[in-house]
């Protein structure tokens, strides 16, 4: 039985720890697992001491398309809203700083990912929208 590869790659190297979403299928739409693999590694690094600063990057053309949307009519439509919302205070106050390096899409709640970060540098391919206003609703 195969092992279900991780959509959250974490790795470090000489004082950086990386984190990479690695769901390019789904444009690294923010779904529950990824999610969770996110506030791992985001805890992870937190507690090493070797690491002196977290790099958030990404596989594929997009950085982040926001929530996923096939988890969002299931269950407790409020639920991912609030654990990206915890996501996002654990980069806020992680006690290193994070960088997210981006050279691909981001929308919707990728934008909140970034503004949690304390730098972003973004490449020549990045683009930025709201798009939840196409689906008649406004980002909180």
């Amino acid at each position: 039985m195969s092992e279900t590869p991780p959509l959250v790659r974490y790795s470090v190297e000489q004082g950086v720890a990386t984190l990479v979403l690695d769901s390019p299928a789904n444009r690294n739409a923010l779904s529950s697992r990824l999610v969770a693999e996110l506030e791992q590694g985001l805890a992870e690094a937190g507690k090493d001491p070797s690491v002196r600063v977290v790099v958030l990057t990404h596989t594929g053309g997009t950085f982040c398309a926001g929530a996923d949307l096939s988890e969002a009519t299931s269950g407790d439509p409020t639920a991912n809203p609030r654990r990206l919302v915890a996501t996002m205070r654990s980069v806020v106050e992680l006690p290193k700083p994070v960088i997210a390096q981006v050279n691909g899409h981001v929308r919707a709640g990728g934008l909140g990912l970034l503004g949690a970060c304390d730098l972003v540098v973004a490449g020549p391919k990045s683009t930025f929208a709201f798009t939840e206003v196409r689906l008649g609703l406004a980002p909180r």
